[in-house]
């Protein structure tokens, strides 16, 4: 059997997988659908009533969304699309975001074989994620597409000596408009910017960022100035204590697990050996054992407002948190033993925690966000982790077939 046959195999059974998602109303998420219904109201007042429903936005107390999203389907539901055509009709996302990423794969890979990256692009079928916030429409979902179409313009800024500040103004342009629809990307123009201020210096084109990107953020600085719209309304929960909601050590134990989980297909045979000789050394690193004792000292995350596989493993085998604390304790000696510890990575690993400002922490928010971040936007040593294309696939349907089937048994039982 040739590659092209099998390709086309996986393609068809995957994609009638999200068929079999409609069929079923899957919601691996376990809260894809609440959701989705929790929003109706909105998307008929909009429909009604644009302009009063945009000024008392903020009073919708579930609100932590963007209004853009739920004004575009309102304006669909007006032309007489009814909001189950529209969830059908949202399909096109998964579409969207498979091809978005087989491109962003092609630029950053090009010396990979093209079977092995479009096998690799269509592993995004088995996220959780994306396949309940494709049958139950979401606007994150649509900040993924966006996000990914930003991620290609700075490849080709990237790799492409000519038209650098073109590809960095449309790097703007899409990043704004993921930031749109899920305020929390907005985070990631600091990377960008930080990556643009490398490249021109304080030159004129640095400036026409800056300016393009101070232009396409004002609309959204006075909309939340005037109508108090969450940003920083840190909770889905009411009356979370200050200490939670403030609280950066829960972040980073929790978010750093999310990351591991989603870094295991690059570790390297030599990684288990390379953190053994880690502990070896474990009195010359008192100042990483400081940090995460600190972490775990001033950890409080509460039930109820995520977690992450780890997280929820530990609480099912042990009504705690020592699985999660063990994978955070791990987890940092492993990135310390492959040096992956440079300015880049702290950057974007700032961002993330600036990402999830809220006090919750779901995993929807990061996956496929982290494949993203690893393939096309990290900075690994060469030699370091293992960058062997058709091994990493291989490892990453693994992982997402037993992250679907947890998810499955998570809303099962």
């Amino acid at each position: 059997m040739n590659n092209s046959i099998k390709i086309n195999i996986v393609s068809f059974l995957l994609f009638a997988s999200i068929i079999f998602s409609y069929i079923i109303s899957e919601d691996t998420l376990g809260g894809a659908k609440i959701d989705f219904y929790q929003y109706e109201d909105i998307i008929y007042l909009f429909s009604e009533d644009l302009f009063n429903t945009l000024k008392n936005y903020s009073s919708f107390g579930y609100t932590r969304n963007s209004p853009i999203f739920f004004i575009i389907l309102s304006y669909l539901y007006k032309l007489g699309l009814e909001l189950d055509l529209i969830r059908y009709l949202n399909i096109v996302s998964v579409f969207l975001i498979t091809y978005l990423f087989y491109d962003c794969l092609k630029i950053k890979f090009n010396k990979v074989n093209i079977g092995t990256l479009k096998i690799l692009s269509l592993v995004l079928l088995l996220s959780p994620t994306v396949r309940s916030l494709a049958v139950w429409p979401y606007p994150i979902l649509y900040a993924f597409i966006l996000f990914l179409f930003s991620i290609k313009y700075y490849l080709l800024f990237c790799r492409d000596k000519k038209n650098k500040l073109k590809n960095a103004l449309l790097n703007v342009i899409f990043i704004a408009a993921a930031s749109y629809f899920t305020p929390n990307f907005c985070i990631f123009a600091i990377f960008f910017t930080y990556k643009f201020l490398l490249e021109f210096k304080y030159t004129k084109k640095l400036f026409y960022i800056l300016a393009l990107n101070f232009c396409l953020a004002l609309p959204a600085f006075i909309f939340y100035y005037t109508t108090n719209f969450y940003i920083l309304n840190i909770s889905v929960t009411a009356n979370t204590d200050t200490l939670i909601k403030f609280n950066i050590f829960n972040k980073i134990v929790v978010i750093t697990s999310i990351i591991f989980f989603y870094f295991i297909p690059f570790l390297e045979k030599n990684s288990i050996a390379k953190f053994t000789k880690e502990l070896k050394i474990l009195r010359d690193n008192y100042l990483i054992i400081f940090f995460i004792l600190i972490c775990i000292l001033f950890y409080n995350f509460p039930l109820g407002y995520g977690g992450g596989i780890f997280y929820h493993i530990s609480y099912k085998l042990f009504s705690n948190s020592i699985i999660l604390f063990l994978v955070f304790f791990v987890s940092t000696y492993i990135f310390k033993s492959i040096q992956i510890f440079n300015l880049n990575n702290i950057l974007i690993f700032i961002c993330l925690i600036l990402y999830n400002l809220q006090a919750s922490i779901f995993h929807k928010y990061f996956d496929p966000l982290i494949l993203f971040i690893f393939l096309f936007l990290a900075n690994f040593k060469k030699g370091s982790v293992n960058f062997n294309m058709k091994e990493i696939t291989k490892k990453y349907y693994f992982l997402y077939l037993f992250f679907l089937a947890a998810s499955f048994y998570k809303v099962s039982f």
